[in-house]
């Protein structure tokens, strides 16, 4: 298999990148390719692993590469704007245009804290 081309690789902060671990990927094969991987795996030195996540990085940027696939996700990501506008509106109407006001300033959090902000009662278990 050829070399990686350095811009394959998904753009990732450092910090990011050590915190993150990998994960088992396995998928089925005909047999006859995969008696062709192992020859040319042994002749080249690579592992199973290194052939794997070779093919798939190709994959993923051949694919991110196809216009059909852009218009697809901007076309998702516009109907997901979509949907969190509706459902911050029918918050909106429930809680009030003030309550959604403050959680959006502060990106959803109280200002004492990482928690979410709610206006929940406690539960009532002194009945």
């Amino acid at each position: 298999m050829s070399e990686q081309k350095p811009d394959a690789q998904p753009q990732v902060p450092a910090a990011a990148e050590e915190e993150r671990k990998v994960v088992v990927f396995a998928v089925r094969i005909d047999p006859v390719l995969r008696e062709q991987i192992e020859g040319l795996r042994v002749i080249t030195g690579h592992s199973v692993n290194d052939v794997g996540v070779e093919a798939l990085n190709d994959w993923v940027a051949k694919t991110l590469e196809d216009e059909t696939v852009q218009q697809k996700a901007m076309a998702e990501l516009g109907a997901e704007e979509k949907r969190l506008q509706e459902r911050r509106a029918a918050i909106a109407g429930i809680l009030g245009a003030k309550a959604t006001e403050e959680a959006t300033s502060d990106g959803g959090t109280s200002k004492q804290g990482d928690t979410p902000t709610s206006r929940r009662s406690k539960p009532r278990s002194e009945a």
